[in-house]
This record gives C-alpha cells, structure tokens and sequence, in this order.
C-alpha cells in the first residue's frame, strides 16, 4: 500500500496540489537505519546524501542523517569538524522543521539535545549552552540535557553553575533508577 502525502500551496490565488510517495523515503530511512546498526558508515553517509534531496525530504530524515552523523567515527579532527558542521545544519533544518509544525516534541527536544552536542564539537559552548537550555525550557526533566549544561558551565569556568547543573543530573539519574525498581 503506497503512502501519499498532498501539499496544498497557494500560488497566484489559485491553489495547488503536490502529492509525494514517501515508499521511496521510508525504504531509504530503513537502509539507514541498517547502516546504522551494522556500523556500516559510509554507507549510511552515502545513503544519507542520497536521501537529503531537498525536493523530496522530511524533517524526520534530516533528523535521522544528523544526530547519527555525529556518531561517525574518524581519525582525522578536520573531517570530524567538517561532519559536526554538517550535522548541525542537518538537525538545525530538522529541529526549525519540527517546531514549525508544533508535533513531533520528542524529536524536537531530541534535536535541540543533538544540536548543542554538534556545538560542543565545534567548540561554540554559547551556540550549545543556547540549545541545551532550550532543551530544558520545554522540559527540565530531562536528565542529559543537565549534564551537557553542565560540562558546558565547567568548560566555562562557571563552577557554582556547574555544580547545580551536575546536581540536578544526579537526583534526576537517582530518580529514574529509583522508579526502575
């Protein structure tokens, strides 16, 4: 059964109708996500950027080709900066994607959380404590988001800071392993 998806646009007063198969996205996402899992990394990079086509793409996708970019192991730090640059901008797309339409608040939040990691790398501690903190605006119940804060505020130099952020990471850690039992 073939999944449609009809985009309404207005143009010149008129309104148009596009439809898109997604069959072909959701077998390339599988193929990805195959890569992924085997730890096959320059396939999942070149079925990514066959994917990435910017006619034919879901904020899904670029999510999905992001935060795994950043998971690519390399030697060589220029091309482990170029892969952080390149991820970023994907999940930056992604996370402007998933917030315009108000769904998906997971991948969202996910994004954001994956977005200051890819600044991190970049060294951008302002552009990552940004995301991390938006993380937590929309919920500060999660506990990675804390901890990232707080290796940003101890890369920083801000100890007092560093030490709530950590402090927090701890009782949340400690309640979700207490709610395991």
């Amino acid at each position: 059964m073939k999944s449609w998806v009809w985009i309404y646009c207005v143009i010149s007063g008129g309104l148009f109708a596009q439809s898109f198969d997604l069959k072909k996205e959701k077998e390339a996402l599988a193929r990805i996500e195959a890569a992924i899992t085997a730890g096959k990394h320059a396939e999942f990079m070149h079925e990514c950027n066959e994917l990435l086509d910017p006619h034919r793409i879901n904020a899904f996708a670029w999510y999905t080709c992001g935060k795994n970019l950043l998971n690519v192991p390399v030697t060589d730090i220029k091309e482990s900066r170029a892969n952080a640059r390149t991820a970023y901008v994907r999940l930056k797309r992604a996370a402007d994607d998933f917030a315009r339409t108000g769904r998906q608040v997971y991948y969202a939040t996910d994004a954001q959380q994956y977005l200051g990691l890819a600044a991190m790398l970049l060294s951008d501690l302002d552009r990552a404590q940004v995301h991390f903190r938006s993380v937590l605006a929309r919920d500060n119940r999660i506990p990675e988001a804390w901890y990232n804060l707080g290796v940003i505020y101890e890369l920083k130099g801000l100890q007092e800071e560093s030490m709530r952020a950590f402090d927090r990471y701890l009782r949340l850690k400690n309640t979700d392993a207490a709610s395991e039992f």
